[in-house]
C-alpha cells in the first residue's frame, strides 16, 4: 500500500510541477508581451516627439519667410539638406524637407492643355476634369455619377476640388501604378523624365492639390486691377508708360490675362516689364493655380504653355540668384514681346 501511495503522490507531484511550469511559461509570455507593448509605446512616443520637434523646427523657420518673394536662397529651402540631414534628439532622430507647393502643377486648376503635356491617356484627363467640375455631364472619355454609382462599390463623383493627390485613385482611369511608378507611356518624351540627380520621375512628382501666392507686388504693395473698370489713365502713366500707351490700355479694360494685355498695340518690352510687376486681373487677395518661377524644377516648367526646354533651362539658371520681380522673366533668352504674356500668365514669384 505504501508503494502504491508513493506512486500516486509522485504522479500528483509531477502534475503539480507541470501545471506550475505551464503557469510560469504563461506568466513569462505575458511579461514578454507586456514588455513589447511597453517598448512599442515608448517607441511611438519617441516618434511622436520627433515628429513634433520636426514640425516646430520647420514652422520656426517658415515664420521668417517673405510670402511675396519665395526663392531657393531662403532658409526654408536649404533646411534639412533635402531630407539628407539627420537631427539627433538623443533618444530619436528626424529628417525634414520643405517643398514649395507652388513649384508643382496644381490639378485643381490645371487646364486640359497642361494635363496633356503630361498624360497620353485622354480618359485620365477627361475624368480628372469631370471629377472636380460641378457640371453633371461627362466629357467624351470622362465620368460622372452614372459611371461611379455603377461600380461594385459605388460612390459619387466629388464635383469639387481635390483635397489630396491620393484622391486621384478614385477617378476613372487613374491607378496607383500610373500615379506612383515611372511610366514611359504616361509622361511624353518631350518632357524631362528625370530630376537633377538623374532619378526617374513618377507622375506624382509633377503634381499638387494646393499652392497660392499673395496677389501683391514684390514689395507687398497692392497691384492695379485691370480686370475691371476702376483704374484711370494717370495710374497707368505712373507705371512708366506714355500717355498714348496708357490710353490704349485704358480704352480696352477689362483684361483677363497678360497675354491679352500685351496684345494692345504699342506695348513694348519695357512697358511689359512695368506691367508684369504692377498689375493683376483679379480682386482676390490670393492667386492660385500659378507656378512659383523661383522654385519650379525643369520637369514642371516644361508642362506649362509656351515654356520650351531652352526657356525652362534659362529659368532654372536664374533661380540660383532668384527672381525678385516677375519682370525679370522678360529678360530671359527665348522670351520675346510676342510670347512674354502667354508665358508670364503661368507664374508668380512668391508662395504662401
Amino acid at each position: 500500500m505504501k508503494r502504491r501511495d508513493t506512486g500516486f503522490i509522485l504522479v500528483e507531484a509531477l502534475i503539480i510541477v507541470t501545471v506550475l511550469l505551464a503557469l510560469l511559461a504563461m506568466l513569462a509570455a505575458n511579461q514578454r508581451s507586456a514588455m513589447r507593448e511597453t517598448q512599442d509605446r515608448l517607441r511611438q512616443r519617441r516618434a511622436e516627439s520627433a515628429a513634433r520637434s520636426a514640425v516646430n523646427y520647420v514652422f520656426s523657420t517658415l515664420q521668417n519667410a517673405n510670402a511675396n518673394t519665395v526663392t531657393t536662397k531662403d532658409d526654408w529651402y536649404t533646411l534639412g539638406d533635402s531630407g539628407n540631414q539627420e537631427f539627433d534628439m538623443t533618444d530619436a532622430t528626424f529628417r525634414v524637407q520643405v517643398i514649395d507647393a507652388n513649384s508643382k502643377l496644381n490639378i485643381n486648376v490645371a487646364t486640359a492643355a497642361e494635363l496633356q503635356s503630361l498624360l497620353v491617356d485622354q480618359t485620365m484627363i477627361d475624368s480628372l476634369l469631370d471629377w472636380r467640375e460641378t457640371s453633371t455631364t461627362p466629357r467624351a472619355n470622362g465620368a460622372k455619377d452614372s459611371y461611379y454609382l455603377a461600380l461594385d462599390t459605388p460612390y459619387s463623383a466629388k464635383l469639387a476640388a481635390f483635397s489630396t493627390l491620393s484622391e486621384l485613385l478614385l477617378v476613372k482611369g487613374w491607378t496607383a501604378q500610373k500615379l506612383y511608378t515611372v511610366q514611359t507611356d504616361v509622361i511624353q518624351s518631350t518632357i524631362t523624365q528625370q530630376d537633377t540627380n538623374n532619378k526617374s520621375l513618377a507622375l506624382i512628382e509633377y503634381l499638387t492639390v494646393d499652392g497660392g501666392a499673395p496677389n501683391t507686388r514684390a514689395n507687398g504693395a497692392t497691384r492695379l486691377n485691370l480686370g475691371a473698370r476702376g483704374v484711370n489713365v494717370n495710374q497707368l502713366v505712373q507705371l512708366g508708360m506714355t500717355q498714348a500707351q496708357a490710353t490704349q490700355i485704358f480704352n480696352r479694360i477689362p483684361f483677363t490675362s497678360f497675354q491679352q494685355l500685351f496684345g494692345v498695340p504699342g506695348i513694348n518690352t519695357l512697358v511689359q516689364q512695368r506691367l508684369l510687376d504692377a498689375v493683376t486681373f483679379s480682386t482676390a487677395n490670393r492667386v492660385t493655380g500659378k507656378v512659383n518661377i523661383n522654385t519650379a524644377p525643369t520637369w514642371v516648367l516644361q508642362t506649362l504653355p509656351g515654356v520650351t526646354v531652352d526657356i525652362a533651362n534659362a529659368i532654372v539658371a536664374q533661380q540660383s540668384t532668384g527672381f525678385t520681380a516677375l519682370s525679370q522673366l522678360a529678360t530671359l533668352s527665348g522670351i520675346t514681346t510676342n510670347n512674354a504674356g502667354r508665358i508670364a500668365d503661368n507664374f508668380v514669384i512668391g508662395s504662401d
